[in-house]
């Protein structure tokens, strides 16, 4: 592996700071990256190298919208989405939650405490496409009761206090960002680039290891997707 490089990701709309990028051309280099973080270290897994470190509510609006925005969404996700729940969130925090879980835009990015369960998602789709890893050294988390939404200021991680299977399978949780902006104070992310080149190897070795859809989404539509790889469609 070569020297780290340093590339510029943004913080703020006014401010950048500089990310540690690494490429990881095949299995024991990943092994040797994750190797020097902590096993409390963040791990978030993407398709795509190109993507950005941000929340789905924040992609592609202003800043001064998005108070409005999450209202909104959250507004109408709780009011139709009780008819589905034979119970209900207790906190704005457990209702985000749910609401990441199904896809819609929140201020929430999902992480994993697995490096597996990352380079899984960084190699399992977009097979002509660099993919990549994050991986955020966070040190402390949070309790979900101890985090104030409305006066929240700093990118917080935290372990959800309700955990779906999903969830579990995949050693989840979150961390919760300000409206105010996308800031992450710590200066020590790096990114591992993963080579499209390399990606039909990396998926096929952690398949080997047992780390697949099935197992990662541990229901039926994990299996079909797990089954689909193994007889090639």
């Amino acid at each position: 592996m070569g020297p780290l490089a340093m590339v510029h990701l943004s913080k703020t709309l006014d401010e950048e700071y500089l990310m540690q990028t690494l490429e990881i051309p095949d299995f024991g280099a990943f092994d040797q990256a994750v190797g020097k973080f902590n096993r409390s270290a963040l791990c978030r897994g993407v398709s795509d190298s190109g993507y950005e470190l941000k929340p789905s509510l924040f992609r592609g609006k202003k800043t001064d919208e998005l108070k409005t925005l999450e209202s909104n969404l959250m507004w109408v996700f709780k009011t139709q989405a009780k008819a589905h729940l034979a119970t209900y969130p207790s906190s704005e925090l457990e209702w985000l939650v749910l609401a990441q879980h199904h896809g819609l835009p929140t201020r929430l990015l999902d992480w994993s405490l697995s490096p597996l369960a990352a380079l899984f998602f960084a190699v399992q789709s977009r097979l002509d496409t660099d993919g990549a890893i994050y991986l955020l050294d966070r040190g402390k988390f949070r309790k979900e009761e101890d985090i104030d939404l409305k006066t929240l200021t700093e990118v917080v991680a935290f372990f959800p206090s309700h955990l779906s299977r999903r969830i579990t399978a995949q050693s989840g949780m979150f961390t919760a960002h300000p409206l105010t902006g996308n800031a992450f104070d710590e200066p020590d992310i790096v990114k591992l680039i993963i080579p499209a080149k390399s990606k039909k190897m990396l998926l096929a070795k952690l398949v080997k290891y047992g780390v697949h859809h099935g197992t990662i989404f541990p229901d039926l539509d994990g299996l079909s997707n797990y089954l689909r790889y193994l007889h090639r469609y």
